[in-house]
């Protein structure tokens, strides 16, 4: 699989939580795309898009386990976030629920809209410790009050990579009747994802990160009988609607103004790769080689691993602290003697290395990291 990725061979990449590496096939079919849709922008050309934009959002919907009018094709989880987060109807002093390691982009645009209406933002500590998934599924339930209207979290955070049990708090929204938003950026494209067992009303995934895809290829996935309480950001002129009962579908929350139409290929190219791997087998690899590098990352001298010990609450997400340490300096490090690609983060603010392996990093490329840390 290594050799069909683009990725520099020197380079040993522990960071598909920010970016995924992509495949030299899906590189080939968006550069393929794009030279005949230049060669040829005429509306002629043109009539194919909405076609595979309507094959794509049932190829979606059956991975994900959903229905295809419930599928909007999207930028990435970010502008699939703000569409919810700008689309329900919210009134001053109405409670919204938020996770606190959602993404900055979902935390700051909340803080903008509950400044100019007057909304009351309730941020949950993430108990990054969690023992059992009970124990998240209170923490949320004891923020909750009668003027609350949505809870948003991520499904893995990016600082951790705690798991939220979204089943067991998709069961407490619908008995109290407000709306949860999943961020998928961290869990689609690894995780086997099947939304009507997960029962959340919306969900946000992005093609650059787990899976591999193209930049600016996101989902957004809106239950059929929670359309109708979600109005579109905007409303462009008959982007890839085949039917004016389009918009009573997700359809009306893409309509975005022009959009780059050769990424459908690039898309249903890396879906291609991925599927001839298997979801299943994704998951079981992935999380494989989270727990085969914790565990060599937890025998370095002085690391000490953040996050759950509860396998149902921890994806492979990998944050590292180092008391007392020049964490930023050992990162660095990584780097310059070793070509270790990861990320910063921070959790109760203590500066984290990021680790987060996916399906080409080897066992050697762990241990590789783990010896430069040990000799920082």
């Amino acid at each position: 699989m290594r050799d069909e990725l683009l990725l520099a061979p020197d380079i040993r990449y522990f960071n598909a939580a920010n970016i995924g590496p992509t495949f030299r096939a899906v590189v080939t079919a968006q550069q393929r795309g794009t030279m005949e849709f230049h060669n040829n922008p005429s509306r002629e050309f043109r009539e194919k898009y909405p076609a595979m934009a309507t094959r794509l959002r049932a190829r979606l919907a059956a991975r994900l386990n959903a229905r295809p009018e419930e599928i909007a094709l999207v930028r990435n989880a970010s502008e699939a976030n703000t569409v919810v987060l700008r689309g329900l109807d919210l009134r001053a002093g109405d409670r919204i629920i938020l996770t606190e390691h959602n993404h900055q982009s979902t935390m700051d645009t909340w803080r903008l809209r509950a400044e100019r209406e007057g909304l009351d933002l309730k941020i949950v500590p993430t108990p990054i410790s969690a023992r059992s998934p009970q124990e998240v599924v209170d923490a949320i339930a004891a923020a909750i009050t009668p003027r609350t209207r949505a809870i948003f979290l991520s499904h893995m955070t990016n600082v951790t990579g705690l798991v939220y049990p979204v089943a067991a708090i998709s069961e407490l929204s619908r008995r109290q009747g407000f709306w949860l938003h999943v961020d998928g950026a961290q869990s689609f494209g690894w995780m086997k994802i099947d939304l009507t067992a997960l029962g959340c009303d919306s969900y946000s995934g992005s093609t650059h990160k787990w899976l591999m895809g193209p930049l600016e290829g996101g989902v957004l996935y809106v239950r059929r009988d929670r359309l109708d309480d979600l109005h579109p950001l905007m409303l462009s002129h008959g982007y890839w609607l085949t039917d004016s009962k389009d918009l009573e579908t997700a359809q009306k929350f893409e309509i975005l103004g022009q959009r780059d139409d050769p990424k459908l290929d690039a898309i249903n190219a890396t879906l291609d790769l991925m599927d001839g791997i298997g979801e299943a087998a994704i998951e079981t690899r992935v999380r494989a080689l989270a727990t085969e590098m914790r565990g060599i990352l937890a025998k370095v001298p002085g690391a000490r691993l953040i996050g759950t010990a509860d396998p149902a609450l921890s994806g492979p997400v990998i944050g590292l602290a180092f008391e007392g340490r020049d964490v930023l300096a050992m990162r660095s490090r990584l780097w310059r003697e070793g070509r270790v690609a990861t990320a910063s983060a921070m959790a109760n603010n203590q500066p984290l290395i990021r680790f987060s392996p996916h399906l080409y990093n080897s066992i050697d490329e762990m241990h590789l990291a783990a010896e430069l840390l040990a000799r920082s």
